[in-house]
This record gives C-alpha cells, sequence and structure tokens, in this order.
C-alpha cells in the first residue's frame, strides 16, 4: 500500500505546482524532489505513461498498474481540489496552438523526452547519484518550450484532475481538453519504449 500512498503524494505535488504557477524550476524540482522520496519505494511513476510504459516493460503487474494509476488521479484531483479552494479551478488547455496537431506534437516530443530518460535510470544496471536530475531536467526543459503552446502538461493526471473538478464544480473548460493531454503524451511514452527496447538490447 505505501507504493501507492507515494504515488498519490507525488501527483498532488506536481499538479498543485503546475495549478500554482506552473513555474518551470518548481515543477521540474517538485517531480526532482519526489524522484528522490519515492523511486525506491514506488519507482515515482506519478505519471500514468510511466506507469503505462514500465507495465509494457515487464517491470509492474497489472494490479500495480491499475492501482499506480487510480491513486495518481486521486491525488491529481485532491490538488486540483485543492487549488479550487484556494483561488480558483485550475484550467488546463492549450496556450497559443495554431492547431490540434501543434499541441498534439509538442505533448507527445516532449513526454517523449522525459519518458525517455526515465527509462534510461529505470534499468537496474544503470547505478547513477543523479538519477532524480536525470528525469527532472527534461521536464524543466519541456515546461520552458512548450508551456507558451501546449501548456507543457506531459502526464495525463495533470489534465485530468482538473476536469473533473470542473465537471464537479460546472465551472472551467478542462475536460474540453483532456483528450489531448491522454493521447499526446502516451504516444511520446510508447515511442520512447519502442526507442528504448531498440538501444537496450
Amino acid at each position: 500500500m505505501k507504493k501507492y500512498i507515494l504515488e498519490l503524494i507525488g501527483a498532488f505535488f506536481i499538479v498543485l505546482t503546475v495549478g500554482l504557477g506552473s513555474n518551470p524550476l518548481a515543477v521540474g524540482f517538485t517531480y526532482v524532489s519526489m524522484i528522490y522520496i519515492g523511486f525506491n519505494i514506488s519507482g515515482a511513476h506519478y505519471n500514468p505513461v510511466i506507469s503505462t510504459v514500465m507495465f509494457l516493460k515487464k517491470k509492474i503487474c497489472f494490479k500495480d498498474l491499475s492501482f499506480y494509476i487510480i491513486f495518481q488521479i486521486i491525488g491529481a484531483c485532491l490538488a486540483a481540489l485543492a487549488i479550487s479552494l484556494i483561488r480558483s479551478n485550475m484550467q488546463v488547455q492549450p496556450v497559443m496552438a495554431d492547431s490540434i496537431y501543434t499541441v498534439l506534437f509538442m505533448e507527445s516530443i516532449f513526454t517523449f523526452f522525459i519518458i525517455l530518460a526515465y527509462l534510461s535510470i529505470s534499468d537496474e544496471n544503470v547505478k547513477n547519484p543523479f538519477y532524480g536530475f536525470v528525469v527532472g531536467l527534461p521536464l524543466i526543459v519541456g515546461v520552458f518550450s512548450a508551456a507558451p503552446v501546449s501548456g507543457a502538461i506531459f502526464n495525463p493526471v495533470v489534465s485530468i484532475g482538473p476536469s473533473v473538478i470542473d465537471i464537479i464544480t460546472g465551472e472551467g473548460v478542462s475536460q474540453y481538453f483532456l483528450w489531448y493531454y491522454i493521447i499526446g503524451p502516451l504516444f511520446g511514452g510508447f515511442l520512447a519504449f519502442l526507442l528504448n527496447k531498440y538501444i537496450s538490447k
């Protein structure tokens, strides 16, 4: 149970940090911190894409995949609720994208970068004392680069939590863009999985 609780806590703090301003350094260092806190317990996924890729790599079983995603979504919803109570609903939507293809590209390409970094340190043969930064830094790069266009989500629960709260409260529009932030990251994560499988043979 403790690994599921850690996944909830990690998703909570990541979504909370995004919702309180999306400062790239704050989001990235939150992720770095949570990776160091939870890596040896849950694997520090905090993202359904990472959990799905680790399931494909046979690092976790289907039961863990299911509970990881459930607890990640609960953590995201709690963070979105906290933001709603603090000030107003967290809006998760594209910022300046010309088309949905631009949003999908930005979300896919930077999720690919983040997941590829995660896979590089998740191999049991890799002993890297800076593993938190190996994964956190691509997230910082992604937020700086993609935030003005796609909103720089790269993690479906960051959109699912606010969408659930928007539906419950009847305010906000996050739910209308939810599919962008599920399809884009999953596609990028799957490409990273395929490349990692190829280069690690």
